[in-house]
């Protein structure tokens, strides 16, 4: 009688469930995290990925999810673990590119227009310039629902005014739990329909990071740009 042969495991199927192995466990309420793309703006930084595992009492998201995740201060980083009450779910018809580069701005945009200003079809608006360049997403915002951007030099007279103090009050802007899920929504909607088709966001290797981060700094550029990686991964 013959002995059963033993079929060696491949060595890169020992090496991925090796990895996995080592990687962090979520806990309570807690995802894990595959990198996808990092998006760098002066209005901060805004990760994006697919959920990977979940701990205990997570159920708002399930592993394969495009989730996006706001990130505090200008280091670009990738957390492998977030508390899901952090996260915002991605459509599957928007790119990981257009989330992570148009998400933080397209907020600023959707919260002047729709939450400071209620402006719609027929108004006329005038827009002060933004520093960090959140003016140009305000404007296509505006152009989207249907207003008319005047400019300084018009004849013709505005209805409504977009201030640096609208812009300050935007950036301040927290949306609760949840809340900010529908607010995204409204900014994805508008990126299917081409709101920000005419905004230029450049598409970068990661190892770029520092250099694009000093360029934002420094104000050679005001961004967005979207980091993409290819066989590594960034920890914040």
């Amino acid at each position: 009688m013959k002995s059963a042969q033993h079929t060696p495991a491949q060595p890169r199927q020992l090496s991925i469930r090796r990895q996995r192995q080592l990687m962090p466990r979520p806990g309570k309420g807690q995802v894990r995290l595959n990198l996808g793309a990092v998006g760098l703006s002066p209005l901060g930084v805004q990760a994006v990925g697919t959920v990977d595992a979940v701990g205990q009492e997570a159920v708002g998201f399930a592993p394969g999810d495009r989730v996006a995740l706001r990130l505090p201060g200008t280091r670009p980083g990738f957390p492998r673990i977030a508390s899901e009450r952090d996260l915002i779910g991605i459509p599957k018809d928007v790119s990981f590119d257009e989330a992570a580069g148009l998400l933080p701005a397209g907020l600023i945009a959707r919260t002047i227009v729709k939450q400071l200003h209620s402006i719609g079809r027929g108004n006329r608006v005038r827009i002060e310039t933004d520093d960090d360049g959140a003016h140009r997403f305000v404007a296509a915002w505006v152009e989207y629902v249907g207003a008319t951007v005047v400019t300084d030099d018009s004849i013709e007279k505005s209805d409504v005014v977009v201030t640096a103090e609208d812009f300050r009050t935007a950036r301040r802007w927290r949306f609760g739990h949840g809340l900010g899920q529908l607010a995204a929504a409204d900014v994805f909607a508008a990126i299917r329909a081409g709101a920000f088709a005419g905004l230029d966001v450049s598409i970068h290797p990661l190892g770029e990071a520092s250099r694009l981060q000093n360029d934002i700094q420094e104000k050679r550029t005001a961004g967005p740009v979207v980091l993409m990686p290819g066989d590594v991964s960034l920890a914040a």
